[in-house]
C-alpha cells in the first residue's frame, strides 16, 4: 500500500470513528460534509504537493448561490485553516495519532456550526461579523430575507448590486436587479434548486431530507 492510499485510509477510518454519524464523505475524496439544510459544513483534508500528509480546512458552503461547485462561503475569523501545521506522514502510527487530534477538533467545529441552523441567530451573527466587502452583502441579504427582515435584506442587496465587481456576474447569472421583488420564498427556491442539483450527484446520496428545503 503506497503512502497516499494509507493516508486516505487512516483519514476515512478516523473520521468514521470520531465524527457525528450523519457526517458523510463526498465520494472517495478528502472532503466530508455535514448537511444542515441551507448550508453544508465542509471539512477538507487538503493535500500538499511537496509532502505526503494533510492540512485541515473547515467552513460553511451556503446553498443560495448559483454555483455548480462547493466552496467555502464563511469560516470563523475568516480563516478556513484549522490548526496552522501541516501533518506530515512519517509512519502509520504517528500520522494516525496526529490526525485524530485534528479530527476531534473538526468535530467540535461541526457541532458549533450547527448553531447556524437557527436562521435568526445566523442572520444576527452574520450582520455583526461580516464586513461589506466581496460577497458579504449578498450573503447578509439572503439571511435577512430568510428571516423576513425586508428592510435590511433590501439594504444589503442594494450594496451587492452597486458593487462594480459583480456587474457582469449579475447579468451572466441572472441575479434579480430589483431587491423589492426578493422575499423569503425566492431564497428558499434558490436553496431547493441547489439541493436538487447536488442530490443528483452520485457522491452526495447521503444528503438529508429537510421539509423546508425539499
Amino acid at each position: 500500500m503506497n503512502e497516499s492510499t494509507m493516508i486516505n485510509k487512516i483519514i476515512k477510518r478516523s473520521c468514521k470513528e470520531i465524527f457525528p454519524v450523519d457526517v458523510f464523505q463526498k465520494g472517495s475524496s478528502r472532503v466530508y460534509l455535514d448537511d444542515n439544510g441551507y448550508y453544508f459544513t465542509m471539512i477538507e483534508f487538503q493535500p500538499y504537493s511537496l509532502k505526503k500528509g494533510t492540512f485541515l480546512n473547515i467552513g460553511l458552503s451556503f446553498l443560495f448561490g448559483n454555483t455548480d461547485y462547493l466552496s467555502f462561503s464563511y469560516a470563523y475569523n475568516n480563516n478556513t485553516r484549522v490548526g496552522r501545521e501541516f501533518i506530515e506522514f512519517r509512519d502509520e502510527r504517528q500520522f494516525e495519532n496526529e490526525i485524530q487530534e485534528y479530527i476531534e477538533r473538526a468535530s467540535q467545529y461541526i457541532l458549533k456550526y450547527r448553531m447556524f441552523q437557527d436562521i435568526n441567530h445566523a442572520k444576527n451573527y452574520m450582520i455583526k461579523e461580516l464586513d461589506d466587502s466581496n460577497w458579504n452583502p449578498y450573503i447578509k441579504s439572503m439571511f435577512c430575507f430568510l428571516a423576513e427582515d425586508r428592510m435590511n435584506g433590501e439594504k444589503y442587496y442594494h450594496m451587492f448590486l452597486k458593487d462594480p465587481f459583480f456587474k457582469n456576474i449579475i447579468t451572466r447569472d441572472n441575479y434579480p436587479t430589483e431587491p423589492e421583488k426578493i422575499n423569503k420564498e425566492y431564497v428558499l427556491d434558490r436553496i431547493r434548486e441547489q439541493r436538487f442539483f447536488w442530490r443528483t450527484k452520485s457522491t452526495m446520496k447521503k444528503m438529508k431530507t429537510f421539509e423546508d428545503y425539499s
